[in-house]
């Protein structure tokens, strides 16, 4: 064999060696991130070293070292701090692990999302609820990029071998029925009527002591001006006369099913569902979209489905419906 030969040989086998060798062999054939998974991302900025230590402490660590591809949404130690002190606990380490990993699970997306692709909605995160259904998160984009209304992304775009980083100033807690209704700017007029009536206590509720769970037929603030619109007759001339009406509080509880979550799977034609409003109810009709007829026969169309909270689901309705 001469020398040429014989070097090409030596060529090929180091090649074959070296591909070898950057294969998973328990991964499918999966390549393995290198230096810069998101886990160490966290590792090698030392702004993210309690996260860090949270996410060695729950197990998560080997997640994000993975070669499966995420987004995380990275409290930095500010915001741990914050999140700590507000909360009277001493440090990582006294958060419940079950707990913490439920909260590292809401920061975390299940495919790579980078601030260009993101927009105002409500998003499923790795985080779930009591039935293993994940939990959304509602992405406001602008000027600055906010989650649940207030957390801000502050170091975007951070790439990652397995996905993308996102700096954030805050610790986002796990979503109420109430905090992804308030988060998001179109539910303006419910979210004020809510507070003002004295129920964002009891929609923020999540250990089942009130009605929770709940299930809410969510009227944005365009429904509320299509109930307006509806009858020029009617005592409705504006948003305000039907939020200042003397029982807007039944009118409110209308619109929420206690003690269940009702997902758009458990909805049927002729479904008839009642409400926190004593004996009344609305019934459903999914023959042509998913369409709710309320006591006064006035229809609304649900917009958005299964928006997924700790302590219920909320569904976006077109109209303000009402019990009579």
């Amino acid at each position: 064999m001469n020398t040429f030969k014989k070097y090409t040989i030596a060529i090929f086998a180091t090649v074959a060696l070296l591909f070898t060798a950057c294969e998973d062999a328990d991964d499918g054939g999966n390549i393995i991130p290198g230096v810069n998974s998101i886990l160490n991302q966290t590792e090698n900025n030392a702004d993210l070293s309690m996260l860090n230590a949270a996410l060695i402490r729950t197990g998560l660590n080997t997640t994000f070292n993975s070669s499966v591809t995420y987004t995380l949404f990275a409290p930095n130690n500010n915001a741990f701090a914050n999140y700590l002190t507000a909360n009277g606990i001493a440090s990582i380490d006294d958060i419940p692990v079950a707990d913490l990993r439920d909260i590292l699970q809401y920061h975390t997306l299940t495919t790579e999302v980078t601030t260009d692709v993101m927009t105002t909605d409500y998003i499923k995160t790795l985080g779930k609820d009591d039935e293993i259904e994940f939990l959304d998160l509602f992405i406001e984009t602008g000027t600055s990029i906010l989650l649940n209304g207030n957390a801000t992304i502050i170091d975007a775009d951070n790439d990652a071998d397995n996905g993308v980083v996102h700096i954030v100033d805050t610790v986002i807690e796990l979503p109420t029925v109430f905090s992804l209704i308030a988060a998001n700017p179109e539910f303006s007029e419910l979210t004020a009527a809510l507070q003002t009536n004295g129920l964002e206590t009891d929609l923020s509720n999540t250990d089942g002591t009130l009605m929770d769970p709940y299930t809410i037929v969510a009227p944005n603030d365009a429904a509320f001006q299509a109930l307006v619109d509806l009858n020029t007759t009617d005592e409705f001339d504006s948003i305000a006369d039907i939020t200042g009406q003397t029982d807007i509080d039944e009118d409110l509880s209308y619109h929420v099913v206690g003690n269940d979550r009702l997902r758009s799977g458990d909805l049927s034609t002729g479904l008839r569902v009642n409400t926190l409003r004593p004996s009344t109810s609305f019934t459903v009709d999914i023959s042509a979209g998913t369409v709710i007829t309320d006591g006064t026969m006035n229809t609304a169309n649900v917009t958005t489905t299964d928006i997924t909270a700790i302590n219920g689901v909320v569904h976006i309705i077109d109209l303000f419906i009402r019990s009579n």
